[in-house]
């Protein structure tokens, strides 16, 4: 509570401070190109329809907010806050995507699985201080690389350049010029027409006018403090701020068209690999803990000798993941070529914390041949190091890697997924179809089943498992059609009101309806209630779930128990009674949820795909729960 008190009243005092400052600097700094017409239409949609509306802050440590005393006064915090309050009412979420210590380089790798994660209204890219050691080609290359992967992905989304200051760039605006790498940038915003704003140049003009020093602006030459970041946020807002005044002029915003490259090898096919993809020998532990919280999973091997293999097609390989104190060295073979060492150890590493790393292993490949990558731990330990260990994350592949599941009709992927993980032992109970005959009896004779899931998206995540694949396998006779009624975050307390079961129920006419999800709030009365009115016009059977998946703080997890007391207080207790009580069939997800988790030997997130929902494997432990529970 006492930070937000702290940050709107820092806020609102830019605002007040903001419009003499900006008047001391030309609009030099601001390059508009047309500014954010799309991104900020859908902000003015959000306010009226409550619509999620994301905006990412792609960038490294100083989106990241390094020197701000606290999280909420950094650029980024800032940012979002302004717009929040210019938009009130809009549903406006923060994608922080930011990757200390990396460059656009890597950034064009993580477009998609970061950047992009969820779709993006707008995104926000400050690369320019990080990228102080790549040539200029590759800048061409990775920058080009993120802008086409983003237009490509969503003509609509919006895109911004920000350029930040390093202290060796002040001379090159003293000069009147602009350091090479925002040089290099600019020119890529030029070519596609993206907004740009110069925030380095705007402090740097501060500095120069002498209006503060350079050392109260940052104190390591980079990373900005509480005044430097108040500084950016105070250059960015009058670009806000047209764009926002934009928007009262008529007509639909034109979507991104994508021009000819700016250079030759634009990095447009560039991604991050799921180290899974690789063949692995005994001796990688895969699904271990990450020591840093930007990957929920990774790849450990401490043992010279067993390899990791990837075939792809493309450019350039490498990979990401995590160094500390005991991190070891590679050694990296490439076509079946000789084996060449492969730094990995940092020595800055040896007395601090773990943090994120990203590495090249080959560059200028033939992208039309097919390539093998061999990768193994280098059994000379380094000097400074306390192992060899070596943590992967993610592997890097400008172009394709070679898909295991590629090729396979969805019943074949789930099946492929699921034969890679140990079988779910789940034992449902023998009085589980109570309440459930109807839906029993069209299942075994079929002809169809229609299913409304109801809830939020971890429902949308039940219904990703496929599990209508499975039932249908066991029951032939029967044709599933599955229809998704969700609104994320979501419960019963929301649909109960102003006829939302209609809209999200009845019209669906359903034969079976499942209610579930982690977004009910423990309010059975509302779940009763949505109960009510769907049986006061239709005859659907009804089942309830119990929550699976969640953040590690969630209830269900904290306080979880593998059996449910019949007389218990807690939800799943209340829920069974409730499902007792209205003639309806229950399942207890949680249960064989967490437990087989618990038992995999992976952590949490080898089954995520972020903080709360469900990635592939996730999907199959809930998919095989309800095929088992639905089990002739």
């Amino acid at each position: 509570m006492y930070a937000r008190k702290v940050t709107r009243k820092f806020l609102a005092l830019l605002l007040v401070l903001g419009p003499m400052a900006s008047c001391a600097i030309g609009a030099e700094y601001i390059h508009e190109r047309g500014g954010c017409p799309q991104a900020f239409a859908k902000f003015v949609d959000s306010q009226k329809t409550a619509t999620y509306t994301k905006i990412t802050y792609f960038g490294g440590s100083i989106t990241e907010g390094v020197g701000a005393s606290k999280p909420e006064l950094c650029y980024r915090a800032l940012t979002s806050q302004y717009l929040r309050q210019e938009f009130r009412g809009a549903t406006l979420a923060e994608n922080n995507s930011a990757f200390a210590g990396t460059g656009s380089w890597v950034g064009a790798f993580r477009t998609t699985t970061d950047a992009l994660y969820g779709g993006a209204a707008l995104v926000f890219v400050e690369f320019a201080v990080d990228d102080a050691d790549a040539p200029e080609s590759q800048v061409y290359a990775s920058m080009e690389g993120i802008v086409r992967q983003i237009i490509a992905r969503d003509s609509s989304t919006d895109i911004v350049f920000l350029y930040t200051l390093a202290r060796n760039h002040v001379d090159a605006y003293r000069d009147g010029k602009l350091p090479d790498r925002v040089a290099w940038h600019e020119k890529i915003a030029e070519h596609y027409g993206i907004p740009s704003v110069n925030l380095g140049q705007y402090a740097a003009e501060k500095i120069l006018a002498g209006q503060l020093t350079f050392d109260e602006f940052s104190k390591d030459g980079v990373h900005p403090t509480d005044k430097g970041y108040a500084l950016y946020f105070e250059a960015l807002r009058p670009f806000l701020d047209r764009c926002k005044a934009a928007t009262q002029q008529p007509g639909t915003p034109a979507k991104h068209k994508l021009p000819k490259p700016y250079g030759a090898a634009p990095m447009d096919k560039a991604q991050c690999v799921p180290y899974e993809w690789a063949t692995l020998e005994a001796g990688w532990k895969a699904g271990q803990r990450s020591p840093v919280s930007r990957f929920l999973h990774i790849l450990e091997c401490d043992r010279p000798g067993p390899m990791l293999t990837l075939r792809f097609k493309g450019t350039q390989v490498g990979y990401a993941g995590v160094v500390g104190p005991d991190t070891g060295d590679l050694e990296s073979s490439i076509d079946g070529g000789p084996w060449k060492p492969q730094a990995n150890f940092d020595a800055s590493c040896q007395d601090a914390a773990p943090r994120l790393h990203a590495r090249p292993i080959a560059t200028g490949l033939d992208p039309a041949q097919s390539h093998e990558l061999r990768l193994r731990v280098a059994e000379q330990k380094p000097a400074q190091s306390q192992g060899r260990m070596v943590r992967i994350a993610y592997l890097l592949v400008d172009g394709e890697a070679e898909d295991p599941f590629r090729g396979l009709d969805p019943l074949q992927r789930i099946d492929a997924i699921y034969a890679r993980m140990d079988p779910l032992k789940y034992a449902p109970p023998a009085d589980r179809r109570q309440n459930l005959d109807g839906t029993m009896r069209r299942l075994r004779e079929g002809p169809t089943l229609k299913i409304v899931m109801l809830g939020d998206s971890i429902m949308g995540d039940t219904s990703s498992s496929r599990y209508e694949l499975l039932l249908e396998r066991m029951y032939p006779k029967c044709k599933i059609e599955v229809v998704r009624s969700l609104r994320g975050s979501t419960g019963c307390w929301y649909y109960k009101l102003d006829n939302h079961v209609e809209e999200y129920v009845l019209k669906h006419k359903p034969d079976f309806l499942m209610i579930g999800g982690i977004s009910q709030r423990e309010d059975v009365d509302s779940i009763r209630e949505v109960i009510k009115q769907v049986r006061e016009k239709q005859s659907p059977e009804v089942l309830l779930l119990t929550p699976a998946f969640g953040a590690t703080r969630d209830k269900h997890i904290k306080e979880w128990t593998f059996e449910i007391k019949p007389d218990g207080t807690d939800y799943r207790a209340r829920l069974q009674r409730l499902a007792a009580e209205e003639k309806c069939g229950f399942v207890d997800m949680t249960g064989p949820w967490w437990r087989y988790v618990q038992e995999s030997g992976k952590d949490y997130g080898w089954f995520q795909r972020d903080a709360v929902h469900a990635n592939d494997r996730g999907f199959q432990i809930l998919g095989r729960t309800l095929e088992k529970f639905f089990a002739p």
